[in-house]
């Protein structure tokens, strides 16, 4: 049994591993390995064949099997903000937003993600205020054309998570990937609630790493 190194998450698709690097701020494609692994839970992994096993350990992607108990996985989301049509927040929620966007949307580029993930506030989920949250998004969504840089997934969701905890909201922050061609998105979810995101677009992503779950 293996696990994944300290600040290292992984997630198996189809027959290939993707990694991803806190530390260094990197995604790993490993083209092949997913077939030779199978998650058994609590953070430990079994390979097909000892080979297997020491070849990923020398990688240094993986260490010998430590178990913890795992974040539960993010549900799947099955409605979104976007079709949201009840009553929005209100003035106080614009300025509030307004301010969140002024003092924070300066530090998100150029910074890595463990930094960024740091930052973020992380609020307990309070799925009663799901209605308001949604509420809250949607205004976000709304806003967004008008901030630079505002088509960057990661950008976005960063903005939005701090504009949620500044409303005492909580949400959890996803992040997916896809591989041929390999690509990585992030996104806000409350059960299985997406915020400010489209679901088709989601779909498309096995999560790799959930924060505030």
């Amino acid at each position: 049994m293996i696990s994944p190194a300290p600040s290292i998450h992984v997630a198996s698709i189809e027959d290939d591993l993707v990694a991803l690097d806190l530390e260094n701020d990197a995604y790993f494609c490993l083209p092949g390995l997913g077939r030779h692994l199978v998650d058994a839970g609590d953070g430990q992994w079994t390979a097909s064949n000892a080979v297997i096993a020491d070849g990923l350990l020398e990688t240094g992607l993986f260490q010998t099997a430590v178990s913890h108990r795992s974040a539960p996985a993010p549900s799947s989301a099955v409605q979104t903000s976007r079709r949201y049509e009840g009553p929005s927040p209100g003035r106080m929620a614009v300025v509030t937003l307004a301010t969140i966007t002024a003092r924070k949307a300066w530090r998100i580029h150029g910074r890595p993600l463990k930094a960024l993930i740091a930052r973020s506030p992380n609020l307990p989920l309070r799925h009663e205020q799901t209605a308001e949250a949604m509420a809250d998004a949607r205004l976000f969504d709304h806003w967004m054309p008008w901030v630079p840089g505002q088509g960057q997934c990661l950008y976005r969701a960063y903005l939005l998570r701090a504009f949620l905890a500044s409303r005492g909201r909580g949400a959890t922050w996803v992040f997916g990937v896809r591989t041929w061609p390999f690509s990585a998105h992030c996104w806000l979810q409350i059960g299985d609630v997406l915020l400010d995101d489209d679901l088709d677009r989601v779909a498309l992503y096995t999560p790799i790493m959930a924060v505030g779950a």
